[in-house]
């Protein structure tokens, strides 16, 4: 549970960065992928009150920006564990390893516009589809 917490903290910190560093560039707007078989971990069934929106890729000071905007409306507070995954143009998918995956607590209702920063470069990016990993209560 420490690990997850230090997680949650570290994401916390890289939004804050994100806002007060340099100019946002190559924005490609995303999709938060959800399906019956997205590989989530989701024994409780909560990820159905998980809701996502305004989700992007950029470039910022030489690092790929992932941005959702995630709301809790859940009767309780839960962990939302995801994958920042994106993909470069005539490149890879990226964010979508097992040490890729970011965690964020939320209380019920709370709502958290989340950035993860990815691979150095200024490749154009070709995708922007983060997804979850594991939901869980508490």
């Amino acid at each position: 549970m420490k690990g997850l917490i230090a997680i949650a903290a570290v994401a916390l910190v890289v939004t804050t960065t994100a806002l007060a560093a340099g100019p946002i560039r190559g924005k490609v707007r995303g999709v938060f992928t959800r399906s019956a078989y997205d590989g989530t971990l989701d024994t409780g069934k909560l990820k159905r009150y998980i809701k996502t929106s305004r989700v992007w890729c950029a470039w910022q000071d030489g690092k790929v920006l992932v941005h959702v905007r995630m709301k809790n409306t859940a009767a309780e507070h839960v962990t939302v564990n995801w994958y920042p995954r994106y993909s470069i143009r005539r490149g890879g998918v990226h964010g979508d390893g097992f040490t890729s995956a970011e965690s964020d607590g939320f209380d019920s209702g709370e709502v958290r516009e989340l950035t993860s920063k990815g691979v150095k470069d200024y490749t154009p990016i070709a995708s922007c589809r983060p997804h979850f990993q594991m939901i869980e209560s508490g």
